[in-house]
């Protein structure tokens, strides 16, 4: 409700100043219910997701449609949780059409994901309509203040809030990934070759789980390590996550190798027997217990170093960012404070989710730690050149 008094508030009062105060018969400011001389109401509501995660306070509430304004910043439940209240409102006169409208910028997060990506590949519901409309369309904007803003933003918030870039990406100011190239570590021509054995890297949060699957072999080329797709199970289930896995890659599981989120080994209390993430996992693919090679989790200062080590050295490490968009965002967007620990406390904003950056980094400890030891005890203790 405070940022609704700063900003939506303020431009309502402007509205009324303009002469839509004629058709206001109350305005209960308690309760933020604005009453119109016709009996309609417009009920101004703030998120508040910290305090209500299970948005408690939108169930019951009949209306015949909504708006949310600037819907990048708020949860893609609310979305949902407005279009199932819109409608519910029966006592109007003559049934006015459904309508949920919401403004926005152009943010990398799921609405990039759910609206702008969908629109762009034409794959929109049909009842959804996205209508792309710039600063720069309003007629009332003074040329001056236009091209202030070209001369004074920078680079990245002028693409994005002048120009409405959806594509741009905003460098972070400490990135966890440091070394890792999209021109040296991304291919498209990198793909699963059955010849060679699969290893599946877990992360388990509440929502959603996630994976990637890579695969490794030396040649007379030297060694290699591929990225070669990756998987979301949205809600949280593991006999989900088991049917993702099995339907992908059923044959060719009897030589795959399992690593992933240590927190997965604690005891699901859901089970009979008290049985972990991962045995249900070995249970539901037909895995013998030594395919499961999870190790402890590696702290993210020593993690980030490790990490990077690889980036810079490994002879051939590859992502391919068409089958493992997720993946590759993360490489490029996670960032890190201070200390080297991973920023990923607001989970609403898409670069700070980390599901498969973290995957990435429980891969490296347990299918590349012995070749980042090796490798760097060689670097370590080969002869200087004279100075």
């Amino acid at each position: 409700m405070p940022t609704l008094e700063r900003t939506t508030l303020v431009t309502f009062n402007s509205i009324l100043n303009e002469g839509l105060s004629q058709y206001i018969s109350t305005w209960d400011k308690k309760t933020q219910t604005v009453t119109f001389t016709n009996g309609s109401e417009i009920l101004f509501m703030g998120e508040n997701y910290e305090t209500d995660k299970d948005l408690d306070r939108f169930k019951g509430l009949e209306i015949n449609g909504g708006g949310i304004d600037e819907i990048n910043e708020c949860q893609e439940q609310t979305l949902y949780k407005l279009l199932e209240r819109s409608g519910s409102w029966n006592n109007s006169v003559g049934r006015p059409p459904i309508v949920v409208l919401a403004t926005c910028n152009p943010a990398n997060n799921w609405v990039k994901e759910e609206i702008y990506d969908k629109w762009i590949k034409k794959k929109l519901p049909e009842t959804w309509a996205y209508i792309p409309s710039k600063i720069t369309d309003n007629p009332h904007i003074p040329a001056d203040y236009l091209k202030s803003l070209q001369a004074n933003m920078p680079e990245y918030e002028y693409l994005r809030f002048v120009e409405g870039d959806w594509e741009v990406n905003e460098k972070p100011e400490n990135p966890f990934f440091i070394a890792y190239d999209g021109r040296t570590h991304e291919s498209m021509d990198i793909s699963f070759n059955p010849n060679i054995p699969l290893l599946i890297s877990l992360d388990f949060n509440l929502q959603p789980f996630a994976g990637i699957v890579a695969q490794k072999w030396s040649d007379n080329m030297g060694d290699h390590f591929h990225i070669i797709d990756e998987f979301n199970v949205v809600d949280g289930s593991i006999p989900k996550m088991i049917d993702v896995i099995r339907d992908r890659y059923e044959p060719y599981l009897p030589m795959c190798l399992i690593t992933g989120d240590a927190m997965g080994k604690r005891g699901d209390l859901s089970q009979r027997d008290n049985a972990n993430y991962y045995e249900q996992l070995a249970r539901g693919l037909n895995l013998r217990t030594n395919q499961i090679r999870v190790q402890p989790n590696p702290k993210h200062e020593n993690s980030r170093a490790q990490c990077n080590y690889i980036l810079r050295n490994h002879p051939d490490f590859k992502v391919n960012a068409k089958k493992c968009p997720n993946t590759a965002r993360d490489f490029k967007q996670l960032s890190c404070d201070a200390a080297g620990n991973i920023i990923k406390k607001n989970r609403n904003i898409i670069t700070q989710l980390a599901d498969h950056g973290d995957a990435v980094r429980y891969a490296f400890n347990t299918f590349l730690g012995d070749w980042y030891i090796t490798h760097l005890k060689k670097s370590k203790y080969k002869t200087l050149p004279l100075q």
